[in-house]
């Protein structure tokens, strides 16, 4: 017998599996619990509930890592460059306050800026879709068998 809760809690799993894109393999095990709440095992409720919620997270954080709002720059070398004036600047500044341990401190300092300057310039030049071959497979829209068991299980 189905509590109302219960009925709720499927009704809105089944209007939020129509819209989610997912794995393949996520697909499948949501296509088992919905058999089973099919079959009338309506414990597979929270499940299922629970299934659609990693599966979505896992979705978020496992998939090709890009900047949301993030304007896209153009490629430069030059960052090197002005790492390597910054760094200079630095050791000269430091060269003027008395030397000795100071201006040792700020090489490494100016060397420390140099190497973030010339990082920067490495991952601006990288390409495009370089994290999207780690990715593994895309995730795809409700499979036809899924969403005609989402279909029976909206009629009932």
């Amino acid at each position: 017998m189905t509590t109302p809760d219960r009925e709720a809690e499927l009704a809105r799993l089944l209007v939020e599996l129509r819209s989610l894109r997912l794995q393949p393999a996520d697909w499948e095990v949501i296509d088992e619990h919905l058999a089973a709440v099919e079959g009338g095992d309506d414990e597979r409720v929270d499940a299922l509930s629970q299934h659609v919620f990693e599966a979505r997270v896992r979705g978020r954080y496992s998939g090709p890592r890009r900047g949301g709002d993030v304007v896209a720059t153009k490629q430069t070398s030059v960052l090197p460059v002005v790492g390597l004036v910054c760094g200079g600047l630095l050791v000269a500044v430091g060269a003027l306050l008395g030397g000795g341990e100071i201006l040792v401190g700020i090489v490494v300092l100016g060397l420390f800026v140099f190497g973030v300057a010339f990082a920067g310039s490495r991952v601006a030049h990288r390409r495009s879709g370089a994290d999207e071959d780690e990715a593994g497979q895309p995730p795809v829209p409700i499979p036809d068998r899924v969403a005609l068991r989402v279909n029976a299980l909206g009629r009932r």
